[in-house]
């Protein structure tokens, strides 16, 4: 009887067991399912966030309109542009600049002087502007190399002043690093005519490296300390630098019209 008992409480406590373990094992389950769950969502919150901040896909872009695109679009319609060159390729004086995309400094005279110098002097025929790209004033982690690549990409399709006005207004932090794919694609995509693709493709070439070296060679040779300096002169003689004490725009307008001899008229 003894025996007996013993088996008959061996067999309830390996039942008991048996029921503990597949309890243990359902709620595992269940755990697994609603991580499961969570994980999925999380996924569709990434994706989403990536498609409406431009980066899904390889093609030209979200097609979502960024801060300034109507007004820079605008700005430059009917404008004359050849590579890096912004005008009529006639004009009787060239205006150079010297700029880091990611310096705020360009920034400020981008959205204050430069509109006006546009209209009053490039798009009537008298001025035509070059951009000479610098890359070291936020150029941490390749930051300011990445955007003056970019732009240069963009300036083999004459769609360089656009990008660069476009990305001067999204601008960020100058110590932040955030000119990746995601941010370039979102400017690119957003002026008109620009083959993002295609400028993706060609901001790597042997080509833009040497454009890229010479500009810098162009700023160093000029004795130019810091970003935007600027040069102007009659075209095809001596340029001389503007030494400007802010962003009004008589800082510039004057050296022009003294060149042109005709108080700009």
């Amino acid at each position: 009887m003894s025996s007996r008992r013993e088996e008959k409480e061996r067999l309830r406590r390996e039942r008991e067991q048996r029921e503990r373990e597949r309890a243990g094992s359902a709620r595992r389950k269940r755990r697994l399912q609603l991580l499961g769950a969570v994980a999925v969502a999380a996924v569709a919150v990434v994706v989403v966030a990536i498609v409406a901040s431009g980066g899904g896909g390889s093609g030209s872009g979200s097609g979502k309109t960024i801060s300034g695109a109507t007004e820079v679009n605008a700005r430059f319609d009917g404008i004359p542009q050849s590579g890096i060159v912004l005008g009529n390729s006639k004009a009787p004086v060239t205006f150079v600049e010297f700029a880091d995309l990611k310096c705020p400094v360009c920034r400020e005279y981008t959205l204050s002087a430069f509109p006006d110098l546009v209209n009053r002097y490039v798009r009537t025929g008298k001025v035509k502007m070059v951009l000479e790209m610098q890359h070291f004033v936020g150029n941490r982690d390749g930051d300011s190399e990445r955007a003056a690549r970019m732009a240069l990409a963009a300036a083999e399709q004459n769609r360089m002043w656009q990008f660069s006005d476009l990305f001067y207004k999204n601008q960020r932090d100058e110590n932040a690093t955030y000119v990746n794919d995601v941010f370039l694609r979102r400017i690119a995509s957003n002026v008109r005519g620009l083959d993002v693709d295609k400028a993706f493709a060609a901001r790597d070439s042997q080509q833009i490296t040497q454009q890229l070296q010479q500009a810098s060679q162009q700023f160093d040779t000029a004795g130019f300390q810091g970003t935007p300096s600027f040069a102007v002169g009659k075209s095809g003689g001596t340029l001389a630098p503007i030494n400007y004490n802010s962003f009004d725009v008589s800082e510039f307008s004057g050296p022009i019209d003294k060149l042109l001899g005709s108080g700009g008229s």
